[in-house]
């Protein structure tokens, strides 16, 4: 579930490979050994995993997607919540 006041961060032990000539990027999880390819939407929520709050994140997303519905915030939850159960990101309480 995703959550407004707690902070997201990419996982330690990643192995990542961009491929902008594709608009894709790689992620390799060796905890859990799968690799996913990440589209450009998924990719930019990734990068936007860096220690900021979900509030942050949704602000960030939202003004970067530029859609008027809000279905870019409810798109950024699904994709937070799937990187969540598939160890790309974690979730910790703000310091």
């Amino acid at each position: 579930m995703f959550s407004r006041s707690d902070c997201y961060r990419r996982t330690t032990n990643l192995r990542v490979r961009p491929v902008p000539e594709m608009d894709v990027c790689l992620v390799f999880t060796p905890d859990r050994p799968h690799l996913y390819r990440l589209n450009a939407a998924a990719w930019l929520v990734f990068e936007l995993c860096d220690g900021r709050s979900g509030a942050a994140l949704e602000a960030e997303y939202d003004e970067a997607m530029q859609q008027d519905d809000g279905s870019a915030v409810e798109g950024l939850h699904g994709i937070v919540a799937e990187f969540e159960q598939r160890g790309i990101i974690e979730r910790f309480a703000p310091a």
